[in-house]
């Protein structure tokens, strides 16, 4: 009696299309059109940008618009060429068209890909600490606030975690506002209502003033003009009381809002016992200035005309996402210690597009010389190994994609190393089965056991490296984690395709096939 594999043969079938359905878009099959006009809308303008860098190599285009005869398009060429050839190459339309019948998210790249920056800071607490218990809450508590202001910053796989005893590395990854993020993650109090004591042109205008240890001099925000133009004017200088009237950790909640003529605003809720301070010091301040400090500059600095209530307005130059950011910080809480930067790295992101290129280039000639040889020694067996391993590698950036794991260039590394694991296991079962054909078993036997009889090898190889990754994910930092979480997937998608995926396939043809021999 034949076993049926049909039903075997559909889950696979199944397996393959979803994970061709996630995967896909993180292999660099589809184009990536970049918003040029920055408007965070892709348009017209932005696909023109984006055929105009590939009609540039598209030689006969060239050689029919190219009037000077320098071999490349100038703008007034490209504008001829742009309007004689946009309907018939479609010029003006979006060339991510297939991309939307896939998966919207693609696998993530780590710092060392991606580009970003690598931050250390000296955590140093106000109050001394007892022990080294205190000191490992201290960075805890320190870690666990810097983790909630990146995250709803919206940098995507962040890492924060301590560095010796007393620092605190973060990576981050991407492109965004340096400056703002190094200011907003840094701050120990982001928000505080200060009172003024002065406002000069520059710093040294404040003289012996500045000596005062119970004073400190912050500087304005720089004035923005409604075009986002940045002022030619010097910002000003204030000198404030050291001690805030209160502090972030006082406010209550935070929302943003929009003023009379729609230029968003932060409003500001504060607790009962702020919201008493505020208005005991308010009260007792008419006719004087306070300054409110956001993120280390003095964003405000009103005349108090009268007393405060529980809530206040925070106006400034701020763009909508800003103060939704600043909104979602000051309710992930204040910084528990002083952040003193100690170390700053920053990694561009054309070495890491060179390491991405390098590391794939790598992987396709690994994964030809593989294929060749295994179709070279198993003949048709050694073909399916190798459809399988196409299926492995689609499923192990699959899980990626879907688990939100991060790939970094070690990663890359442990991608690589999973195709020979997944052709190592295949070896084995293709011996036994060698082995149990020369010992006269027929077609199906030899399969049956050539797969039974290497399963306990291949389960014992793979549990040991699985826990070698885990001892490598608990112990290392970083990349070292980035390899371990991309090994160990690899390791699972291998054991699935080698052991399942291959059986299923040989199974399924040589039970059907009137074949007399077994092509391994």
């Amino acid at each position: 009696m034949r076993e049926n594999y049909t039903p075997r043969l559909i889950l696979v079938l199944v397996i393959l299309v979803l994970s061709a359905y996630t995967a896909l878009p993180s292999l660099g099959i589809f184009p990536e059109v970049e918003d040029v006009d920055g408007n965070g809308i892709l348009s017209e303008i932005d696909f023109k940008a984006y055929h105009k860098g590939k009609m540039a190599t598209n030689v006969s285009l060239v050689a029919q618009f190219d009037e000077d005869k320098n071999g490349i398009l100038d703008d007034g060429e490209w504008e001829k060429a742009y309007a004689s050839k946009k309907d018939e190459l479609g010029l003006n339309k979006d060339p991510r068209f297939l991309s939307r019948f896939f998966y919207d998210k693609k696998v993530t790249l780590g710092l060392d890909l991606q580009g970003g920056i690598d931050l250390i800071y000296r955590v140093e607490s106000e109050e001394p600490l007892k022990d080294d218990r205190d000191r490992r809450a201290l960075l805890r508590k320190t870690i666990q606030v810097l983790k909630n202001r990146i995250d709803i910053l919206g940098i995507t796989e962040p890492v924060v975690q301590s560095y010796d005893k007393d620092h605190i590395r973060v990576q981050l990854a991407g492109r965004f506002d340096e400056d703002q993020v190094k200011a907003i993650i840094g701050q120990t109090d982001l928000l505080k209502f200060q009172e003024v004591i002065d406002v000069k042109d520059t710093a040294l205008g404040f003289g012996m003033q500045a000596r005062d240890s119970s004073l400190e001099i912050v500087r304005g925000v720089q004035e923005v003009d409604r075009n986002g133009k940045v002022s030619s004017e010097a910002p000003m200088w204030y000198l404030l009381k050291r001690a805030p009237i209160v502090k972030g950790d006082e406010i209550d909640s935070a929302f943003p809002r929009f003023d009379q003529f729609g230029k968003p605003e932060i409003g500001l809720r504060f607790k009962s016992q702020g919201a008493d301070i505020l208005m005991k010091e308010t009260k007792r301040l008419i006719g004087k200035r306070v300054g409110i400090v956001l993120g280390g500059e003095v964003y405000m600095a009103p005349n108090i005309k009268e007393q405060f209530g529980s809530e206040c307005v925070v106006e400034g130059n701020f763009n909508l996402d800003y103060v939704r950011g600043i909104v979602d910080v000051l309710k992930a809480g204040s910084l528990p210690a002083k952040l003193v930067p100690v170390h700053e790295n920053r990694i561009g992101a054309t070495l890491g597009h060179d390491s991405v290129e390098r590391g794939f280039k790598a992987g396709k000639w690994g994964f030809l010389v593989v294929f060749l040889l295994m179709f070279a020694w198993y003949r048709l067996s050694g073909f399916v190994a190798n459809l399988a391993l196409a299926f492995n590698l689609l499923l192990l950036v699959a899980l990626m994609v879907f688990l939100g794991a991060t790939m970094t260039l070690p990663g890359i590394a442990g991608l690589i190393l999973t195709v020979g694991m997944a052709v190592d296991a295949n070896v084995i079962i293709f011996e036994r089965i060698r082995e149990e054909l020369k010992s006269g078993k027929t077609r199906r036997a030899a399969i049956d056991l050539g797969f039974s009889k290497a399963f306990t090898a291949i389960v014992d190889a793979n549990i040991t490296s699985l826990l070698t990754c885990f001892i490598l994910f608990k112990f290392g930092s970083g990349p070292i984690q980035g390899f371990a979480v991309t090994l160990s997937l690899g390791i699972i998608a291998s054991m699935f395709t080698a052991i399942f995926v291959v059986k299923v396939l040989m199974g399924a043809y040589y039970g059907r096939s009137q074949r007399a021999s077994l092509s391994i």
